[in-house]
């Protein structure tokens, strides 16, 4: 395949499987792979000399704190060569996120609500989620917010309901006839 052009972003809720489509994608289009979240995390540590991942660096630095070190990682991450990104659930809830991604293609991934819901149910409450309220209205409550979002900004909406190889395909596919 030629080269990218320019970065793939792919976005959407938590646990709908943009890591491993981006890992694929990425491999397929014999192109790298960059995790933001694992980028943050780097990040934070070369800060603050601590490891942590992305739910402890929220839950003991706040979503503010997070946001901006999202922000520092994002810019550093598209001054590289053109790559598969995969951005965390929330990124594009920030608008200066939105900015600077807007030059990429930016593919939503999506997945079945139900199954998404029962994978987070697996890894506990979300440090996103609000405390105080039930699980499943926040999860709701979250989703539709989120998936306005991800609708209005992105290029391309995949349904990750098949296998990973599948969803691949139909984003190189897509991809392929926007590059013409």
């Amino acid at each position: 395949m030629p080269p990218l052009p320019k970065h793939i972003v792919l976005l959407g809720f938590k646990h709908v499987g943009k890591s491993v489509i981006g890992k694929n994608l990425a491999r397929k289009w014999n192109n790298p792979f960059i995790d933001l979240d694992n980028q943050i995390e780097l990040l934070y540590e070369k800060k603050k000399g601590a490891k942590l991942t992305c739910r402890e660096i929220m839950n003991n630095a706040g979503q503010h704190y997070f946001r901006l070190l999202e922000v520092n990682a994002l810019c550093q991450t598209l001054d590289a060569k053109p790559s598969v990104i995969s951005l965390g659930g929330g990124t594009v809830l920030n608008s200066e996120s939105r900015r600077l991604i807007k030059s990429s293609i930016l593919v939503h991934i999506t997945a079945p609500r139900d199954i998404v819901f029962e994978r987070i149910l697996m890894s506990g409450r979300p440090a996103f989620f609000t405390p105080d309220e039930d699980f499943l209205e926040s999860f709701n409550r979250l989703w539709e917010e989120r998936k306005k979002i991800f609708e209005s900004i992105c290029d391309y909406s995949i349904v990750n309901n098949g296998t990973v190889d599948h969803t691949v395909d139909e984003i190189i596919n897509k991809i392929k006839i926007k590059l013409g």
